[in-house]
């Protein structure tokens, strides 16, 4: 699964030529955390647009609301609380890295995933908005995919990244675009353990991202 990613605003140019409108005021992140808002690019009357969404919504008493942080790209098209928002409003989450925990002994240790070639890329998403009688919220959801085989031990689940050539059918393709890009290659992953600062999302700065020499990553 993706619960905690990054973006730092430096490929903001990149994404100037999808989206011709001003871009927001997009702050350096280290620790994006589901709850919270983030940047997103959706399509509205076939052009592209920033929307600022809350990254997943719980499930409470008021299950109506609930819209899970991560969907899987296997199914996402035939799951029910997902088909709609896959066949009609997907979108794209800027992002260069995200971070992932593998378990060892029973003690949890961050890695930090990013791209061997620094490719630019943007998460593949799919978002819904909650009307209410008092208030209304818009989501979004992260799709994933299996793992490769050098992240493989530390999770089993990786987001789907989508790079720039695929930006516009994921937001406008038909069906069959739809599916072919749910088998699009993946960037080549590069991970390396992080400090444990990273747990807590208190905790926002490039320091995050420092190599930490802790306990050794497993290969299984």
């Amino acid at each position: 699964m993706c619960g905690r990613y990054t973006w730092k605003k430096n490929s903001l140019g990149q994404f100037k030529k999808l989206v011709k409108e001003p871009a927001p005021n997009v702050e350096p992140n280290f620790n994006r955390a589901p709850g919270q808002t983030h940047p997103v690019i959706i399509s509205h009357n076939g052009y592209a647009k920033w929307e600022e969404m809350i990254w997943g919504s719980p499930k409470t008493n008021k299950s109506a609301d609930f819209f899970p942080i991560n969907a899987r790209s296997e199914t996402v098209a035939d799951k029910l609380i997902f088909q709609e928002s896959f066949s009609e409003t997907r979108c794209l989450i800027p992002a260069d890295g995200w971070f992932e925990w593998q378990v060892i002994e029973g003690t949890k240790y961050p890695h930090f995933i990013s791209s061997e070639q620094n490719e630019v890329f943007a998460f593949a998403g799919i978002w819904k908005k909650f009307l209410g009688p008092d208030s209304s919220k818009t989501v979004f959801s992260v799709l994933t995919l299996s793992a490769p085989s050098n992240t493989l031990h530390i999770h089993h689940r990786a987001p789907m990244a989508l790079t720039e050539a695929h930006w516009r059918n994921w937001l406008n393709g038909d069906h069959e675009q739809l599916s072919s890009l749910l088998q699009s290659d993946q960037p080549k992953w590069n991970a390396m353990q992080v400090s444990s600062r990273v747990n807590s999302t208190r905790n926002n700065d490039p320091k995050l991202l420092d190599p930490f020499s802790g306990k050794q990553s497993l290969l299984f």
